[in-house]
């Protein structure tokens, strides 16, 4: 079954099918017309053998001229419904997005066990019925016995895993490791809670809350575990190394999404419009071509597109974004609520050098030069400020500001070198802006930029 969703915003989807409903009940007032018509129709000459499209193109020929000679108003009156009915179907390709969802069958088929798996060896010797398991409190009585039914279940004050589950992948999603450590195993195979009493407390706050996401976000970031120092000591580190107990603050790299999103929305690039349709940002070109034997081709975004959040970047899962795979994004090819961490040089190759990280230097180097005051001091600790949030040291400042001065020598002595790292038309000094957009490029590659802590 398939629904429409309508993008247009203007309820101009609402206004057509009111349109193309009134007209359909004017024509019920030539009930005795379309009568006639049918009797007329039945004593026509019938056609060879034709398909049930041609019959329906015939029937409609015949309907226009039966009723253009015999009833001119009514004739008058379906040529306004057929225009509405276009001006309706014109709107929906236009507008809105088809979306298809699943709906229960009035009778559901029978199922049967499989034996050894095999689906054309059904156990037809007993009928298979929806149930929860049996570990698990029951389902009430008055409850469907379909996907209704379960949503329902899940959601009894009673059940023990959903509010459990969810506030542990949200733990997972802040420090870095949930409260169970296997959060798509609750079961006898997975690991124990490190804190069960706290898991069990969250799991009631959210529910009491009436599954308020937003409200159980905020706890977690302003407790007192999450807000403690990352810093870890020695001591502590060699005893407790995947803080289990809680004794430090999280630290770990962002996740790849991240990772992009912040680049674009320190450098000023970020669009930040809610829904639409999928986009697709820097690849590598003829990716596609290479692994894929349908033709299909990668065509790269214009605009706005090349700056969305990444959760709108078109994802195929035979051929992901691989600057996401780069940092460990999962391929989608299996649901999966738990990805690893790895480092490798190639991360740090891909921040640097991807295109789209390149262009959030850039822009971020026109932020810094355009709104960082007057000299090479202020403009870096603007800049440092928007990527961290917070003042370089002395020291780390004193870095960068003679890098900066090194770089701008350098670019003065070679303006082909630092108009080909811009690659951009500018109006002013190119070489000022390169040397800004290299220490822009490292303030986006810092350990601190690139890690939660």
């Amino acid at each position: 079954m398939s629904v429409y969703t309508d993008m247009s915003g203007e309820g101009g989807h609402r206004n057509l099918q009111v349109s193309v409903e009134k007209l359909k009940s004017e024509q019920k007032a030539f009930a005795e017309d379309e009568k006639q018509f049918n009797q007329w129709l039945a004593k026509q000459p019938k056609p060879k053998k034709q398909n049930k499209r041609a019959l329906q193109a015939r029937k409609v020929k015949l309907r226009l001229q039966y009723f253009k000679e015999h009833s001119p108003k009514y004739s008058e009156l379906l040529g306004q419904l057929a225009k509405a009915e276009a001006a309706l179907k014109k709107f929906e390709a236009a507008n809105l997005t088809r979306v298809s969802i699943m709906e229960e069958m009035p009778k559901p088929r029978d199922t049967f066990l499989l034996v050894r798996g095999a689906y054309d060896k059904p156990d037809k010797s007993e009928v298979l019925r929806p149930k929860t398991f049996s570990s698990l409190p029951p389902m009430a009585e008055d409850f469907p016995q379909n996907r209704l039914g379960f949503a329902r279940w899940l959601f009894q004050p009673g059940h023990p895993l959903t509010g459990r589950v969810a506030v542990n992948r949200y733990w997972q999603m802040y420090f870095g490791t949930g409260l169970v450590k296997t959060p798509e195993d609750f079961g006898s195979q997975g690991q124990r809670a490190s804190y069960p009493q706290l898991l069990d407390w969250l799991s009631v706050e959210f529910r009491e809350s009436g599954w308020d996401v937003k409200a159980m976000q905020k706890l977690m970031v302003m407790s007192a575990t999450y807000r403690q120092s990352s810093q870890i000591p020695p001591a502590l580190l060699q005893r407790d190394p995947e803080n289990r107990l809680l004794a430090h603050g999280p630290r770990f790299r962002l996740y790849a999404q991240a990772l992009r999103d912040q680049a674009l929305a320190v450098s000023g690039l970020l669009k930040r419009q809610v829904g639409g349709p999928p986009v697709m940002p820097y690849q590598p070109a003829g990716l596609w071509e290479e692994v894929s034997a349908k033709g299909y081709k990668y065509l790269i975004g214009k605009g706005d597109d090349m700056h969305r959040r990444s959760m709108y970047t078109f994802w195929r899962r035979t051929v992901p974004p691989p600057n996401m795979m780069n940092f460990d994004n999962s391929t989608r090819e299996v649901c999966s609520v738990n990805s690893p961490r790895t480092n490798t040089p190639l991360q740090a190759m891909n921040l640097l050098n991807d295109p789209q990280f390149v262009e959030a230097a850039r822009s971020l180097a026109f932020r810094i030069v355009k709104e960082g005051g007057d000299t090479a001091k202020s403009k870096i600790q603007y800049g440092h400020k928007l990527v961290l949030s917070r003042a370089p040291s002395q020291t780390v400042l004193d870095i960068l500001v003679r890098g900066q001065e090194d770089y701008f020598k350098a670019f003065q002595k070679d303006g082909d070198a630092a108009i080909k790292l811009l690659n951009t038309e500018i109006d002013g000094n190119a070489a000022q802006l390169a040397s800004y957009m290299v220490i822009a490029n490292v303030l986006l590659n810092l350990d601190e930029t690139v890690t939660k802590e």
